[in-house]
């Protein structure tokens, strides 16, 4: 039988191999996309010095690139690897079930997780399908595209706007594959993260552990606290350091805070002890607080806490 940490190392890989297969085919998509704003950037009707003319003909063009770019984006290879984000709720709800299994053997679940699930594929469906894709991408497109027609703008700076919205550059990821990227990393760590607070609550569990893997573009909260873990400062997180974390104390260390919302950087605004199981790290963290028996905690630890 497989250990909580190996099953924690499984949870990840396949977290990051899902977002990995739905992201991995949006560069060549977003070229495709590209290519049809080109082509309808070539029809366009334009004065001698290169601005676009603000005329009917021009207007009805650009209502048509919606159109072609749902056809574009959403095809079969599309929703079949949607389908695939859609079975990872149910695989990570048996792997969680392993993890807590291995804990403390049998467990009840709450009926309320079938319904999370639920809900949480519902979501998925509605953002990642024609009006969510449109709303996150397309009509943003669109919106360029009619700006620059309405208001006479330069072809050459039309078809740069959309060539940096669109595509990968040095700058970043384009914006279909940000979206997605994005919203499917969220989605399903979310879930993840709020089968561990249930379960972990329905158990009566205080301690918890910081687990993911730290990418190039893990923040210094995940940084620190993965590091703190493996040092043995902050193996293992009591429930009531909550509010030092939020605050961006770790081993008696500041850690920067955003200005504005007084949270370490990329943390949501609103996140407060309550809700940092599920929020974490923020958008697109990958990182998850994991519920440990007082069992496993050194008796050093917990007396600490319980006193």
């Amino acid at each position: 039988m497989p250990t909580p940490n190996e099953i924690i190392q499984e949870i990840h890989e396949l977290l990051d191999k899902r977002v990995e297969g739905f992201t991995e085919s949006m560069p060549s998509v977003q070229k495709k996309m590209y290519a049809e704003v080109l082509a309808i950037a070539k029809d366009l009707d334009t004065y001698a010095d290169g601005k676009i003319k603000p005329t009917k003909n021009n207007v009805l063009k650009i209502a048509k690139i919606k159109q072609r770019l749902n056809e574009v984006v959403l095809d079969g290879k599309y929703y079949k690897e949607l389908n695939k984000v859609i079975d990872t709720y149910e695989k990570i709800t048996t792997l969680q079930n392993a993890y807590f299994t291995a804990m403390v053997g049998q467990f009840g679940v709450p009926a309320v997780l079938a319904e999370i699930q639920k809900i949480s594929i519902d979501i998925t469906i509605e953002k990642m399908g024609k009006e969510g894709m449109n709303a996150g991408v397309i009509n943003s497109v669109r919106d360029i595209l009619n700006k620059n027609v309405t208001s006479g703008g330069k072809i050459t700076d039309f078809i740069e706007e959309t060539r940096v919205y669109l595509t990968d550059t040095d700058e970043g990821d384009g914006a279909l594959k940000k979206y997605a990227k994005t919203y499917v990393t969220d989605a399903l760590n979310q879930y993840s993260a709020q089968y561990n607070q249930l379960i972990s609550d329905d158990l009566g569990f205080k301690f918890f552990r910081y687990a993911g893997s730290l990418r190039e573009t893990s923040r210094e909260f995940c940084i620190k606290l993965i590091d703190a873990r493996k040092t043995g400062c902050l193996e293992f997180i009591h429930v009531t350091q909550f509010s030092e974390l939020i605050a961006g104390k770790i081993c008696g260390e500041q850690i920067d805070l955003n200005k504005k919302s007084g949270l370490p950087n990329g943390m949501k605004k609103g996140t407060n002890v309550s809700n940092l199981y599920v929020n974490r790290g923020g958008w697109g963290c990958n990182h998850q607080f994991y519920g440990v028996p007082k069992a496993i905690v050194p008796k050093a630890i917990w007396d600490q806490y319980e006193n």
